[in-house]
């Protein structure tokens, strides 16, 4: 007969909810991967869903410029910049889609622009999420809000 040691039984059922926190974390990676290869229709609405994240979250380094018609209800996004340490994000709306480039940043000046397709841009930002996220609790949660689609 074996005795169970609660210090074991703990850290064995610790460990199992680490890993199926990794699990779900990778499921969530996933998902927002295959979000990345949207179609152009559904382009404005992943643009969208990320303003009004980043917006929320990181209210001082989002700038949103919206089109439409005045008295239109529909306000569809023209450019979004989000603004980390070394780089700015430039999405903006071109014919049916949008472009997107990102901006090497030192001291306040653009140094390089380089265009990007729209999936890297957004690759290339949660990137820069993850990194400030492992500095800041405020960009942590924008991030797993991002990918838990809040």
């Amino acid at each position: 007969m074996r005795v169970h040691n609660s210090r074991e039984t703990n850290s064995t059922a610790f460990t199992g909810r680490i890993m199926e926190d990794d699990w779900d974390d990778t499921l969530k990676f996933e998902t927002l991967a295959a979000a990345l290869h949207l179609g152009r229709s559904q382009q404005k609405d992943l643009v969208e869903s990320l303003a009004q994240m980043l917006t929320l979250s990181l209210p001082d380094s989002v700038t949103i410029t919206r089109g439409g018609w005045i008295l239109s209800r529909e306000k569809p996004i023209e450019e979004l910049t989000i603004r980390f340490d070394e780089f700015h994000y430039q999405i903006a709306k071109h014919g049916s889609g949008y472009t997107a480039r990102a901006l090497k940043m030192v001291r306040g000046v653009a140094l390089k622009t380089t265009e990007l397709e729209l999936e890297e841009c957004f690759k290339q930002i949660l990137s820069e999420l993850t990194t400030l996220a492992d500095k800041n609790s405020k960009a942590r949660d924008a991030l797993q809000n991002f990918i838990s689609g809040r």
